[in-house]
């Protein structure tokens, strides 16, 4: 609930944010943004692997009960991730303003703004990964209330600083991408000071640094993980700069705010990932394969429900929105927008069966198969563009990618957890076809007699969420959900 909460107005802050800074900066600076982050993402791909291995590992060790292994693999987590940004931002510096000189579509008199925003936002992406083995511990920890008072601030940080762009003039884009440095650097450091004074677990022993066995251990789970990760990158970043390529920047921040949208949405998704990837993995520690299974499925209809209550009413809505949210949207942000929204649906059916198939820790072909079907999606949006199809071809490849993704998910979680495919079909997939059907006809039915208004948005809106809470507990969740759920609520009014 705290990560949901937070989720739910860190994404309306983050939706009014966009619109100011594209008023503010402009389509051209705005996509200018949009190519140097996709940078960034490439170069510090690995570090998200080695986060999600020292995750892993410290859940796993503290589902066992064993706090002084838990602070082994902190330890050698953290001598990790001081050793892996320096490698990773002096391999990346040169290369990255390489490309910004030589190969991306630029305006001459931005390359040396666009530069500084590179190397700010380099800075950035060093200190958050110097910072993830703190950010680990409360995730392992199930410390999600803490955390999310924190990414609140943040949110609340960057939503004042999109509103002050509003009211200032010239050229605004160094600006921005300095004071979100400044941002994130405070927060993070209040993080990582609070975490070295709530969990023991964290005290720094140089002796645990460079263990070699669990160094090797680190490394061989993310180097596995690795293929997916850069599938996923190639696939997301990829076609970032292929849209710059083949349209130029205007077309970015098309894309971008198409991007926006989507990792709003997908924020619910991940709240909820963020609160069960812990147990799940703690469960697997303790040998408990049903539990896995049974949190696997939740997590699965969980996450498509949450992610439905915002991306339903945007889905019917989307033109309408687009135009009160940013009065001017870049050509294709509505079909971006759209592509991306049920990308990220189809994606959700499936999320528990990957977090089952990561807390069993046998990932090598299930990261090396879903990996080679993520990439898939970029020469395939290559293959689209090349034969003169409009931009949003884009989109298109990267869902025909993900609905592989999603049928190889269900056959690695058979294999390996004992996920039946059937059971998901039943307690998944079904109820939660027949709910997001039901609720977007809610929805699109009031488009028969009345006008596109802010009116209208509010009745659809009020609409798919009725339809979606009723479905979904009546469809989707089993009696025992429903059981429970109504015990939690009578305690809560009773106290």
């Amino acid at each position: 609930m705290a990560t949901y909460a937070r989720s739910i107005l860190s994404a309306g802050l983050a939706l009014f944010s966009s619109r100011w800074v594209l008023q503010a900066l402009g389509a051209s600076d705005y996509g200018l943004f949009s190519v140097v982050g996709a940078i960034i993402v490439f170069i510090t791909f690995l570090n998200g692997n080695m986060a999600a291995s020292a995750a892993r590992h410290l859940a796993f060790a503290i589902g066992r009960g064993e706090s002084d292994e838990a602070n082994k693999w902190f330890n050698t987590a953290l001598g990790i991730h001081l050793l892996l940004p320096t490698v990773l931002v002096l391999i990346g510096l040169p290369i990255g303003e390489y490309c910004i000189r030589e190969v991306f579509t630029i305006p001459a008199e931005r390359i040396g703004v666009c530069i500084w925003v590179f190397r700010i936002s380099l800075i950035v992406a060093f200190v958050n990964m110097l910072a993830t083995p703190y950010m680990a511990m409360f995730n392992a920890k199930q410390h999600f209330s803490e955390a999310a008072v924190w990414g609140v601030f943040l949110s609340v940080y960057n939503f004042l600083l999109a509103y002050t762009l509003t009211k200032l003039s010239g050229d605004l884009l160094l600006g921005y991408a300095g004071f979100g440095m400044l941002g994130q650097i405070l927060f993070l450091g209040i993080q990582i000071a609070r975490a070295r004074i709530l969990f023991p677990e964290c005290r720094c022993r140089l002796a645990y640094w460079f263990n070699r066995k669990r160094f090797a251990e680190l490394f061989t789970f993310a180097a596995w993980s690795l293929f997916g990760t850069l599938g996923f990158i190639l696939r997301t970043q990829g076609s970032s700069i292929l849209i710059n390529l083949f349209f130029g920047t205007k077309m970015n921040a098309a894309f971008g705010i198409g991007s926006t949208v989507s990792n709003q949405a997908s924020t619910f998704s991940t709240a909820l990932r963020g609160a069960l990837a812990p147990e799940i993995t703690a469960s697997e520690g303790r040998g408990e394969r049903d539990r896995v299974i049974n949190l696997a499925m939740r997590a699965c209809k969980f996450s498509v429900l949450l992610i439905m209550l915002f991306a339903i009413p945007l889905l019917v809505e989307m033109k309408y929105v687009l135009v009160l949210w940013l009065r001017e949207p870049p050509p294709y942000t509505t079909v971006f927008c759209c592509l991306m929204l049920s990308e990220l649906l189809i994606d959700a059916l499936t999320i528990g069966h990957m977090l089952a198939v990561n807390a069993s820790g046998k990932i090598a072909a299930y990261q090396t198969v879903l990996g080679t079907m993520n990439a898939l999606a970029l020469p395939l949006a290559w293959i689209f563009l090349k034969l003169g199809n409009p931009p949003a071809y884009v989109g298109v490849a990267a869902l025909i990618a993900t609905s592989l993704i999603m049928i190889g998910r269900l056959l690695f979680a058979r294999h390996q957890i004992g996920m039946t495919t059937w059971r998901w079909a039943r307690e998944v997939f079904l109820p939660c076809v027949v709910a997001g059907l039901g609720s977007a006809g809610a929805a699109a039915i009031w488009q028969l007699w009345m006008p596109a208004s802010l009116l209208r948005l509010f009745v659809s809106s009020g609409a798919s969420f009725c339809a979606i809470g009723l479905l979904g507990w009546f469809l989707v969740l089993s009696p025992q959900e429903r059981a429970f759920l109504l015990q939690k609520i009578a305690r809560r009014l009773s106290f």
